[in-house]
């Protein structure tokens, strides 16, 4: 009985260019996304609640305005760099955000690429074995 198997087994589960570069890019955003929690986590901007005397400043443009009271320009420019501050850090953790979102994706995408292979190869094996009944069939 001959061998039906193709000749190179270990080509069968090797990755796919396809694949080899989704792991790449699957390690590298992972690798980023635990370098910005890292950061993020561990650094004093964002944790602190800023300067006493910045929030000081911007409490008081803020209780201004309120009041429809004239702001000193102080005060104004500390209400501003609050505003960027918590601007900054939104867009920040909605980046660190989006980047974990982007790895169920590429998740999937790896997981669509492996179940192609899967039928590529089931389907070979279909054939190898309808072309090895051909060959044992005698010729009418």
């Amino acid at each position: 009985m001959p061998d039906i198997r193709p000749p190179d087994d270990a080509a069968r589960f090797a990755l796919t260019p396809r694949q080899r570069r989704l792991r790449v890019v699957t390690l590298t955003v992972l690798v980023l996304v635990g370098a910005m929690v890292a950061v993020g986590v561990r650094a004093p901007f964002f944790r602190s609640a800023g300067s006493p005397a910045v929030r000081a400043l911007a409490r008081e443009a803020l209780v201004a305005r309120r009041g429809n009271r004239s702001v000193r320009p102080a005060a104004l420019r500390a209400s501003r760099a609050v505003r960027v501050r918590l601007i900054a850090i939104y867009l920040y953790w909605t980046c660190c955000i989006l980047l974990t979102t982007s790895l169920f994706v590429l998740a999937w995408l790896d997981m669509r690429e492996v179940q192609r292979k899967l039928a590529r190869a089931r389907r070979d094996i279909w054939r190898g074995i309808a072309e090895e009944q051909r060959r044992r069939r005698p010729e009418s």
